[in-house]
């Protein structure tokens, strides 16, 4: 029962964090704040849900993308991936493990086209 309670009020606290369906970071500080003064009963389980609920929410507003080497062509690839998704910001990382291709991270969603995981594929499937 007190679980079911934590979470409801980490959801209400959480619909407060938001603008236009998006986290604000300062809405989000403010929260932080008056839960910190007020001390609510159970305030630990609050905060493990209310921070698994922002972190789900801003995974879906970033894109990551791991390539072997810097991008060329950047502002041609940003604009595309944000067209394609609903992303507001697109981490980049070098991976040194990625030989050649990419891998894109969308929140819950991988597209992973390296060359290592075509070589994975075709050891599993024969």
């Amino acid at each position: 029962m007190i679980g079911k309670k934590e979470l409801k009020i980490a959801k209400s606290l959480f619909r407060k964090s938001l603008t236009n369906g998006s986290v604000e970071a300062v809405k989000v500080r403010t929260i932080l704040n008056a839960i910190a003064k007020k001390r609510p009963a159970h305030m630990i389980g609050i905060l493990r849900n209310y921070k698994r609920l922002i972190e789900t929410a801003l995974s879906g507003e970033e894109v990551i993308v791991e390539t072997a080497a810097k991008i060329s062509n950047i502002s041609t690839f940003e604009r595309e991936i944000k067209t394609k998704t609903s992303a507001k910001r697109i981490i980049y990382k070098v991976n040194p493990k990625i030989v050649v291709g990419a891998k894109i991270t969308h929140g819950d969603w991988v597209f992973d086209s390296t060359l290592d995981n075509k070589l994975k594929q075709l050891t599993v499937n024969n």
